[in-house]
C-alpha cells in the first residue's frame, strides 16, 4: 500500500497550510501594496480593519514610503502563485509536487528570516518599533512571523528525506 507521498503528493497538514499561507499572504500583501486606501480612513479599511493595531507595532505597514515592505508583498504575491501552482500539481500527482513545495518552503523560511532580522537592530529595524511594549512585539509580531519559520521548516523536514530517497533511487533506477 502506498503513502500519500510515494504517489507525488503532500501530507494532509501540509496542504492545509499552503491553502492557509496563499489566503493570508494575498491579504497581507493587498493590504500593503494598495495603501494608503488600506489604512484606517481609506476606502479599503474596512475590509483590513485588524491592522489598524499591527501597523502601530510594525510601522512599516503604515509607512507608505517604505520601499521594503512594499518589495516584500510583491514576493508574497509569488509565493501564493506558487503555492497554488504547488497545490494543483498535488492534485495531478505530478512529479514536481514535493520538489516545488520544498522549494516554495525555503523561499518563505528565509523570506520571513528576512524579515524579522530587518524589524530588529540586526539590519536597523528599531525606527520601525519605536514605542512597542515586548507583549506587543510577542503577540503581534514573534509569534505570527515565527508560524511562517517554524511550519515551513517542519515542511523542508518533512520532504527532504523523501526528495534525498527519491533521488537516489531514481539515479539507481537509470544505471
Amino acid at each position: 500500500m502506498a503513502n500519500a507521498r510515494s504517489t507525488n503528493r503532500m501530507p494532509g497538514w501540509m496542504v492545509v497550510w499552503f491553502y492557509i499561507t496563499a489566503i493570508i499572504c494575498t491579504i497581507d500583501a493587498s493590504f500593503v501594496v494598495f495603501r494608503p486606501h488600506t489604512l484606517p480612513g481609506g476606502w479599503l479599511h474596512k475590509f483590513f480593519f485588524p491592522y489598524r493595531y499591527y501597523i502601530y507595532t510594525d510601522q512599516r505597514y503604515g509607512d507608505v514610503t517604505d520601499s521594503y515592505v512594499f518589495t516584500q508583498s510583491l514576493m508574497n504575491y509569488a509565493e501564493v502563485i506558487l503555492n497554488i501552482i504547488t497545490l494543483f500539481y498535488h492534485y495531478q500527482r505530478a512529479r514536481a509536487t514535493q520538489c516545488l513545495a520544498f522549494t516554495v518552503s525555503v523561499m518563505t523560511f528565509w523570506k520571513t528570516v528576512l524579515y524579522i532580522a530587518m524589524f530588529y537592530e540586526l539590519a536597523g529595524g528599531k525606527d520601525y518599533r519605536g514605542g512597542n511594549t515586548l507583549l506587543e512585539e510577542v503577540l503581534l509580531v514573534l509569534i505570527p512571523n515565527g508560524i511562517w519559520i517554524i511550519i515551513p521548516a517542519m515542511c523542508m523536514a518533512a520532504l527532504w528525506s523523501d526528495l534525498i530517497n527519491g533521488q537516489s533511487s531514481s539515479h539507481v533506477k537509470r544505471r
